[in-house]
């Protein structure tokens, strides 16, 4: 037996193996030693884009750590909104009319959508957080059009059902675009979306490997 196929290669040459198969993710392993994966995948859990250049404008840096602006100033906003609004309600109540919310929520949310494909925001990062405020806003307004039906505190359970369908379907909405927008950065590069070359993404394979979470398809 050539006891040579049974040591374990370096990550890199696996990455490198022109004659290996497709990585696969052992998700038994990961289900198993969930913090341990998290750990060897960090930064992406924060950030949620490729560790290269080409993604700077979509990632912000907080006390040394990497954050998507996406998530990081949509879900910001969103709960800085449903408090802000609580409190307001609490004040006066006035003004909370369910067909204002609804639609000043749409409208809000669709400014964001226009706002983000007129291409302002790939120029200028601080132009991106802000649309981000847009979006967590107006989905707040329309939470609150629906817990304010018959009565705030009135059939909460189905209420937050309704709010988790409608969020998400914005989760799906983001995803989609999120998703084309990373792999027409990446169709673009010089890599093509190899990642066991993308320099953006190599590190973290190589991680995995190591940490048995990625493994070599066997040849059939």
């Amino acid at each position: 037996m050539d006891t040579g196929d049974l040591t374990p290669r370096p990550c890199e040459e696996v990455l490198d193996d022109e004659n290996r198969g497709k990585l696969l993710l052992n998700m038994r392993r990961v289900l198993r030693h969930p913090l341990l994966f998290l750990r060897v995948t960090d930064p992406f859990v924060s950030s949620h884009h490729p560790a290269c250049n080409h993604f700077d404008g979509h990632i912000v840096t907080i006390r040394g750590r990497k954050w998507c602006i996406g998530c990081t100033f949509n879900t910001l906003s969103f709960f800085s909104a449903m408090s802000i609004l609580f409190a307001v309600w609490l004040i006066d109540q006035t003004f909370f009319v369910r067909f204002y919310l609804f639609w000043g929520g749409v409208a809000i949310s669709l400014l964001y959508f226009v706002v983000s494909a007129s291409g302002v925001t790939d120029e200028r990062k601080r132009v991106k957080i802000g649309s981000k405020f847009l979006l967590g806003s107006g989905f707040a307004f329309i939470c609150w059009s629906v817990l304010l039906y018959e009565g705030l505190f009135a059939n909460l359970v189905p209420k937050i059902l309704l709010i988790i369908l409608l969020y998400l379907g914005f989760v799906t909405i983001l995803n989609i675009k999120r998703s084309y927008e990373i792999f027409k950065e990446c169709g673009e590069c010089e890599y093509k979306m190899r990642w066991s070359r993308c320099p953006g993404f190599r590190d973290m394979a190589c991680k995995a490997i190591d940490a048995d979470f990625l493994y070599t398809e066997s040849p059939v």
